[in-house]
């Protein structure tokens, strides 16, 4: 076998490899809501963030920040308080807590980023599945107050909130309240491509 045929058989067989896991790493993520509350080690936090870090953006101004606590945190209470009442009955079992926000303005432009949300949501989703190849899982919420997170942590201006999440190690579904134990599956239903993936006429599928 040529050289150059080995190298193209051995590329193709990596490149088999990493789609296959993508793939498993894909189906594997969903958003819990029962949690184990097991501490997350700083090792692995920094992990997590390192690679929402690598998220594509616009003019590369990686508009995301994030304010981040554990339980043992004493700023812990500042953000579950945050949270509309529905997600603190769950949310209260997870060992970790965190609010994205975006900043308004690209840096060199002077005007304003409108592009901020959709690049804040890849930085996410970029530490959901790290965080799902560590078995650990994210639960995004828009449930929460955007004023009481810039009141207590005297958000500059130029940010605002987008979303809050939870990480943690999924736990016993049935220790949920009842009423969320019916939401508690993975197996979430999922519009087709052909619904979402259009060519010249809208509604028709592309494919």
């Amino acid at each position: 076998m040529l050289a150059t045929e080995f190298q193209h058989k051995t590329q193709n067989t990596e490149q088999q490899e990493e789609e296959k896991y993508l793939m498993r790493l894909l189906d594997k993520r969903w958003s819990p809501r029962s949690y184990s509350g097991k501490p997350i080690s700083n090792e692995k936090i920094q992990k997590l963030f390192d690679a929402g870090r690598q998220a594509m953006s616009s003019f590369n101004e990686q508009p995301w920040r994030v304010i981040f606590a554990s339980k043992e945190d004493d700023h812990y209470d500042k953000l579950f308080e945050c949270l509309s009442d529905f997600n603190q009955q769950w949310v209260k079992t997870a060992s970790c807590l965190g609010v994205v926000l975006g900043k308004k303005h690209f840096t060199k432009l002077k005007k304003e980023n409108r592009h901020r949300f959709y690049d804040s949501g890849a930085f996410m989703a970029y530490v959901a599945l790290r965080a799902t190849s560590l078995g650990l899982f994210v639960h995004q919420m828009a449930g929460f107050s955007p004023d009481n997170v810039i009141e207590n942590f005297e958000i500059p201006g130029e940010f605002e909130p987008i979303t809050m999440f939870v990480i943690g190690q999924p736990d016993d579904p049935e220790k949920l309240p009842e009423k969320l134990q019916e939401q508690e599956s993975p197996n979430s239903e999922r519009k087709g491509v052909n619904e979402i993936l259009f060519g010249a006429e809208w509604g028709h599928s592309y494919v």
